[in-house]
């Protein structure tokens, strides 16, 4: 059986947790825009499920911000009433600290690299802490498009972006980063950064091609500037306490519909990446290519002040910078 919703989700689906039997309830929520990659990976996703095993569950999926944002959809999946939940796992960052080095610019060489990182034993071990002390267990995870910066005024060098007001997620390793960088962080919901890059509120922002075009940050800031400092991932995740109530038969099904969606999400990303950029093109946006090199100097930097007040663990960076891919 299958229910998708845009809306708010009836008291029933939110609060009650089925057994684990044929219908067993899942609620599967994000905080992505409509039609973004992620948004579609979630409809994938549900597609797959009900194709594979329609009689096993009963799928209300909520698309946007029906829920309220990240964070807030965050504290519902582990609070059970989302079961399932499409996002980044940056915002695992409030309870394990080690996430933070996912949003910490120019660590990954390209996606080969960051790819390998998500299939590594190190990982593996923050998903074991994410299960231990969130109550979330990623079902899978892999990589999608680069981060790129969008600004009202051309971008040529690094000069150009200091005292340069940032709009970032509420993510310390976010601000921590553009502030070595010489911008101005400034925090601004996902939903508001059009309107705060309409009104000058702030005056540039990052994001993936998908996720930017979905909320028009290229009307508002035409000049786009390929700094490619973030591989960007995207996982899907389950609450750990409907993990264990499922069957050995439920659990695989499960899993093997996250994997495959995940899978599709990654290999759609890059084709995606420069179809959109293509479109924001044609609308009157500007695309350039910048040296990353000066940039990269500057992050680099910041790396032993952020292991010293304890923002990630000390040495991972480096693991992470040893991995081959």
């Amino acid at each position: 059986m299958k229910h998708m919703l845009i809306g708010t989700l009836t008291a029933a689906s939110t609060l009650l947790a089925a057994p684990a039997v044929a219908d067993t309830k899942l609620v599967v929520a994000g905080s992505e825009a409509v039609d973004s990659l992620l948004d579609r990976m979630a409809v994938k996703f549900d597609e797959i499920l009900n194709a594979k095993a329609g009689e096993l569950f009963d799928v209300n999926l909520i698309r946007g911000q029906s829920l309220g944002n990240a964070t807030q959809v965050m504290e519902q999946h582990q609070a059970g009433s989302v079961d399932v939940m499409y996002s980044r796992p940056d915002w695992f960052t409030s309870n394990v600290q080690d996430f933070q080095v996912l949003s910490w610019g120019f660590t990954f060489r390209d996606r080969e690299h960051m790819q390998t990182f998500l299939e590594s034993d190190i990982f593996d071990g923050m998903n074991q802490q994410v299960v231990d002390k969130m109550g979330v267990r990623i079902l899978s995870v892999a990589v999608d498009q680069p981060r790129i910066l969008y600004t009202r005024e051309p971008v040529s060098s690094v000069d150009d972006v200091q005292g340069m007001k940032m709009r970032v997620p509420g993510i310390k390793a976010y601000l921590k980063l553009w502030e070595t960088i010489g911008t101005v962080p400034t925090q601004v919901a996902w939903a508001e950064a059009f309107l705060a890059l309409k009104t000058g509120a702030v005056d540039g922002a990052e994001a993936d091609a998908s996720g930017a075009y979905s909320q028009k940050f290229h009307v508002a800031a035409p000049n786009i500037t390929l700094t490619n400092h973030l591989m960007s991932s995207a996982h899907i995740s389950v609450n750990e306490a409907k993990w264990n109530s499922l069957t050995a038969e439920q659990q695989q099904v499960l899993q093997a519909a996250a994997t495959e969606a995940v899978n599709w999400m990654s290999e759609t990303a890059l084709g995606d990446s420069m179809a959109t950029l293509d479109k924001m093109v044609a609308e009157g946006a500007t695309v350039s290519e910048i040296d990353n090199g000066p940039f990269s100097e500057k992050a680099r930097a910041g790396v032993t002040e952020m292991e010293a007040e304890g923002l990630w663990s000390s040495g991972l960076w480096q693991k992470i910078r040893d991995l081959e891919g």
